[in-house]
Formats: C-alpha cells, sequence, structure tokens
C-alpha cells in the first residue's frame, strides 16, 4: 500500500477530476456529433479513429475500440453498407484486411473536423499569448506523466 501525503493526494485528485472532466466533454461532444449524423456513437467514433489513421488494417480497429474481431467487422460492414468505409483484402495475405474512408466518409470527417475548429477558434482566438503557451504546456506535461509510468 502506498502512503502519501495530503498534499500530494489532494492535488491528485484534483488533476483526476479536471481530466475526467475534460473527456466527458469530448466523449458528449462525439454523442451529439453522432446524433447530429444519424450514426451511433461506435459508428462514429470507429469513423473519426479511421479519418486520423488512414488505410488501416481490421485488426488495428478492433484493438483501438477495445472490440473484438468480429465485432469491429460487423461495425465496419455497417458503416461500408452506408458507403462511409471499403474494406480490401490484403493480396498477398488474405486473412488481413485493409479498411479506409470512402469519399462520403471523408466528407463527413471534414464537416465535423471543421465545426470543431470553428468552435476551438472562438474560444482559443479569447485566450492570451501566455495562456496559450501555459495550455500547451499543461497538456503535454499530463502526457509525459501519463507516458512515463
Amino acid at each position: 500500500m502506498y502512503k502519501m501525503t495530503e498534499v500530494y493526494t489532494e492535488e491528485f485528485i484534483k488533476l483526476e477530476r479536471t481530466i475526467g472532466d475534460f473527456l466527458r466533454k469530448i466523449r458528449t461532444r462525439h454523442i451529439k456529433d453522432s446524433h447530429e449524423l444519424g450514426l451511433s456513437v461506435p459508428q462514429f467514433t470507429c469513423i473519426w479513429i479511421i479519418s486520423k489513421m488512414g488505410r488501416v488494417k481490421m485488426s488495428e480497429v478492433a484493438d483501438v475500440l477495445a472490440l473484438s474481431y468480429a465485432s469491429a467487422t460487423n461495425l465496419i460492414n455497417k458503416l461500408s453498407d452506408s458507403g462511409f468505409t471499403e474494406r480490401y483484402d490484403d493480396p498477398k495475405d488474405r486473412r488481413i484486411v485493409y479498411v479506409e474512408l470512402t469519399e462520403k466518409g471523408k466528407n463527413l470527417t471534414d464537416k465535423i473536423r471543421n465545426k470543431h475548429i470553428v468552435s476551438f477558434n472562438k474560444w482559443y482566438s479569447k485566450a492570451s499569448e501566455k495562456e496559450k503557451e501555459y495550455i500547451l504546456n499543461g497538456l503535454n506535461c499530463v502526457i509525459d506523466a501519463l507516458i512515463s509510468d
């Protein structure tokens, strides 16, 4: 059992709550965006992830979404039926399946990304250069702390 000082415990709890609030806001935005588009949250998240990763193996989709391969396949099948994704077999190894966005899928993510950029710019333009520096440095410190373990 670890023994922590009260100050460290309070600081850790405060940081943990703040990160939790941040993640909930992102999740809320994804839910709102997915509903506006008539997609389920997993479908929207899958499209968003593929937009970031580009052409990706089905197994990587499953890993990133923490799904079984079969569940990821079902999800991709629905997105393919709707015209958002395409699947390709690897000609050298038919066990490997690649997935990428169609033009329809890319247009969808561009639309959402542009909406996010406009929203972000409204907020970010109000911050001073010093505040922007603090934000970036703070986020980098949190990232470093999370990966240093």
